[in-house]
């Protein structure tokens, strides 16, 4: 029975708030309420050194930032001057065609022939040579 007793007791302390190192109620319920509150942290100090860091790396990516930039401003510069050179190339081009057709249109035999009778010449084929490129 003794035994029963001292279970009984043992269960009750584990149970009962009061029983924890001799701490009362109020005092008890003080401290769960201190334990579940969320703690703030408090911000520490950089040293020399971070400060230095990030200082660096800061230096660094407006750096880098700069870069890419005026890597971008170049290679548009560099688009719209390929865009005018294209622009010149066609129209060179196409005005090149128009002459080669003018110049067939030109050297064309019966025009030649139409033109000789005008002013008066004749055709001698012994006096004819033919220039290729």
């Amino acid at each position: 029975m003794a035994q029963n007793n001292d279970y009984a007791g043992r269960s009750r302390m584990i149970n009962e708030p009061t029983s924890i190192a001799g701490v009362g109620k109020k005092e008890l319920k003080k401290e769960l309420k201190k334990a579940r509150e969320v703690v703030t942290a408090r911000q520490l100090p950089l040293s020399k050194f971070e400060k230095f860091l990030i200082t660096f790396c800061g230096f660094i990516l407006v750096g880098l930032m700069l870069t890419v930039v005026s890597g971008k401003i170049s290679l548009s510069n560099a688009q719209h001057k390929l865009e005018a050179t294209q622009e010149k190339t066609t129209a060179l081009s196409s005005k090149n065609t128009t002459m080669k057709q003018e110049v067939n249109q030109l050297s064309d035999q019966n025009r030649l022939n139409k033109v000789a009778k005008k002013a008066g010449l004749s055709l001698n084929s012994e006096n004819i040579r033919n220039v290729n490129k």
